[in-house]
């Protein structure tokens, strides 16, 4: 059977690869501690699950309107007031899942001859996604040098009348890096000079910053970008709710009419239930989430104690999600061809599974994720540290 060759673009995830690598080994018997997975520890606090079976009690199992419930929309437009913004509803639209949301966006926004730039290290997703829009990535690197942050001065070296697009992540993954506001306004005036360019600003993991309740928003910093940028979250991370699959996007409102369009032709709405007990997320006490950020914070220091211990290893302290991102690159060349080999070394001899920084356009550095127990963080890292110093 032939296939379509839009297809031929996208390879499959890395970090979903290892994680699974990791899962077969474990079936088998082996004792293996994953860094690899990309979703929090913690079950989905008891209130959201309360209100998902009160709403499921109460008949909520039909079709809604395609961008979700009014009373969510009007919920997450006052949530964003938080972050300075005066959204409105019809500026709001939920789908199955962030990622859902921005494959949406990238279809209506982007086709070919468009050139979108991707500050790397960057999400899996970003290049597979607009390659599948019909443009071109166009990477920028941004080194540890820099946290791993685009600058002001690198996004002004990398923009011509040939760029259409910018993807930005704040707080990072696969890095942890977080834009402070300065940094957000020092964007913001090169950009003001492209008014061509689409912003997209994945702010997933904007709850979980441990410096200040919310991470910085590039709208609320420079509110003359509002009308081409386009802001993307969910519940996944801030409320550990990753399989219930709900993520959203605010932005203007012909931009979400047309996404409503293309959703209207694909998913539809998302699970009705599950947009009820977003409601709940929304209007849960903060202290839940503060909890979980000040253990993510207890493990963050943990981790990165643990790899700064390790000979030849260099690390940059994030400053939100749960992913660290050293450099391992001191260990490539001689002993490993490259970061992958590095990564089956750790996976396959200290039983450790790691993501490689070349899957995020980093070669040489690896992802941890450390949505895991201290007594797993310790022992991963004694093993890593023993494989390699041994």
């Amino acid at each position: 059977m032939k296939f379509a060759k839009r297809i031929s673009l996208v390879q499959p995830s890395p970090t979903l690869a290892i994680t699974n690598k990791a899962k077969a080994m474990k079936a088998s018997g082996i004792d293996i501690i994953s860094f690899g997975a990309g979703e929090p520890d913690f079950n989905t606090p008891e209130v959201i699950c309360d209100a998902a079976k009160t709403a499921l009690d109460e008949g909520h199992t039909r079709y809604t309107a395609v961008p979700g419930i009014n009373a969510l929309r009007e919920a997450l437009a006052k949530d964003y007031k938080r972050r300075g913004r005066d959204v409105k509803a019809s500026q709001v639209m939920v789908s199955v899942g962030g990622k859902h949301a921005l494959y949406n966006a990238t279809q209506v926004l982007f086709e070919e001859g468009d050139r979108v730039i991707i500050p790397a290290p960057f999400w899996v997703s970003y290049p597979a996604q607009i390659l599948l829009a019909g443009a071109e990535p166009v990477t920028v690197e941004c080194g540890i040098e820099d946290d791993f942050k685009l600058t002001a001065a690198a996004l002004e070296a990398a923009l011509d009348d040939s760029i259409t697009g910018l993807i930005l992540c704040s707080p990072s993954n696969p890095t942890g890096a977080v834009y402070s506001a300065e940094e957000l306004a020092a964007l913001g005036e090169v950009l003001v000079n492209y008014p061509d360019v689409k912003i997209f600003f994945d702010a997933m993991y904007d709850r979980l910053c441990y410096e200040g309740d919310i991470a910085p928003d590039l709208v609320a910093t420079v509110p003359a970008l509002a009308d081409r940028t386009i802001t993307f979250n969910g519940f996944s991370k801030t409320y550990a709710m990753t399989g219930w699959r709900l993520g959203y996007t605010v932005g203007p409102e012909a931009v979400i009419k047309a996404m409503s369009k293309l959703q209207s032709q694909s998913t539809s709405n998302p699970t009705s239930f599950v947009q009820h007990a977003a409601i709940a997320a929304l209007e849960m006490d903060d202290m839940v989430i503060a909890e979980m950020r000040e253990v993510f914070k207890e493990r963050r220091d943990l981790i990165v104690s643990g790899l700064r211990a390790i000979d030849g290893v260099e690390c940059v302290e994030p400053q939100g999600a749960f992913y660290v991102f050293p450099d391992f690159s001191s260990y490539i060349g001689e002993r490993f061809e490259d970061d992958l080999a590095l990564a089956a070394f750790l996976l396959d001899e200290a039983q450790v599974a790691l993501v490689p920084g070349s899957a995020f356009g980093a070669p040489g550095h690896m992802r941890l994720s450390y949505a895991t127990s201290d007594a797993m963080i310790e022992e991963g890292l004694r093993r890593i540290k023993a494989a390699l110093e041994g």
